[in-house]
This record gives structure tokens, sequence and C-alpha cells, in this order.
């Protein structure tokens, strides 16, 4: 079981979130939804023991996937490297899998600093979904995606999560509306 009881979280005088609880099941789409500054990337931090609680209780998998805003892509390692860099030994052919799952097989060979933006974003998820994880945490994974592949990219989530949780932090309710998911909302 995944969960976050009753934390708060302080940034110097600033409460970021106050007294929050939530609880994961097995699987599915959990949206963390809420203006700038609510603490939405905060609790994806804490869900991923990078960022302390001041108070509460936090229960995770010990095997956890996230997609930063800032996408995280090993600039020196090839499109495919990057995705066979969280595979074990004997599951690198999955790469190649992955990559064509997002669309991006012909760049496979291909640095990340030289793809766009919507590129650089659909293989971070394509490393994510890779990654034999008990968690997966999305942070905005969808904003520099155009319409047609933001949808592909939101299937490809919602397939996902058929076998384990994801939390998914987005500013688009579109995105929500669309993946039907449980909603928390952070003030």
């Amino acid at each position: 079981m995944i969960a976050l009881s009753h934390v708060t979280k302080h940034f110097g005088e600033k409460e970021v979130l106050h007294d929050v609880s939530l609880k994961l099941g097995e699987n599915g789409v959990t949206a963390v939804v809420g203006k700038n500054g609510s603490g939405k990337t905060t609790l994806l931090r804490i869900l991923a023991g990078l960022e302390s609680k001041d108070t509460g209780e936090v229960v995770t998998g010990s095997r956890i996937a996230y997609v930063f805003q800032e996408l995280r892509l090993v600039p020196t390692l090839t499109a495919l490297e990057n995705v066979a860099l969280v595979l074990d030994k004997d599951r690198r052919g999955e790469a190649e899998k992955q990559l064509r799952a997002v669309g991006l097989e012909a760049e496979a060979d291909r640095l990340p600093g030289s793809l766009s933006g919507g590129m650089q974003q659909r293989l971070a998820l394509a490393r994510a979904f890779a990654f034999d994880s008990d968690l997966l945490l999305l942070d905005e994974p969808f904003s520099a995606l155009d319409d047609a592949w933001k949808q592909k990219m939101m299937d490809a989530v919602r397939d996902y999560a058929r076998s384990r949780p994801v939390v998914l932090v987005t500013h688009d309710l579109s995105d929500v509306e669309y993946l039907n998911c449980k909603t928390v909302r952070l003030d």
C-alpha cells in the first residue's frame, strides 16, 4: 500500500503542505491538481523520498519511476541508451520496444539535446515505462506534447496504470477528465 498520512511540509515560514492524506490503490491514476505553489511537486518529491516531510507518515514502494518537469535525461547517452539505463541487463532488448511505443524508434541513436521538447518528453516517459516500478510519479508529463501525442501518451499512462499506481501532477483539467481518474486538489 502506498499512502501519505497527515503530511505537513514547510519551507522556512511558508507551509506548502498542510495535513495531506492520500491512499493509493494497487493500480490506477490519481491526479494532483492545484494552483502554482500549492505543493504538487513537493508532494511527488516526498513520495519519491527526495524531500523530507515535517510531520506525518509516508509509505511507498521501493522502486519508484519519476518523470520530472525537467525530464533529467542523460545528455551524453542516445535515446536508446537513456531507456536501457533503467533496465536489467537481461531486459535491454525492451528499450527498443519502449522507443517504438512512443514513436521514437527512428531517433534511437540521437542524443536528447538534438530532439524536440516533445520528443524529449516522450523519451522520458518511455524510460519510466521501461523501469519495473511499484509506483510511477509524473510531473506535468504532457506539457510539451501536441494534441495527437498527448492523447497517445495519456492512453499509454492509462494502460500502464492497470498494473500499478500512478500519481499525475497536472494543471490541465482536461487531462483529469480524459483519464477519468481520482483527483486530489491542493490549495
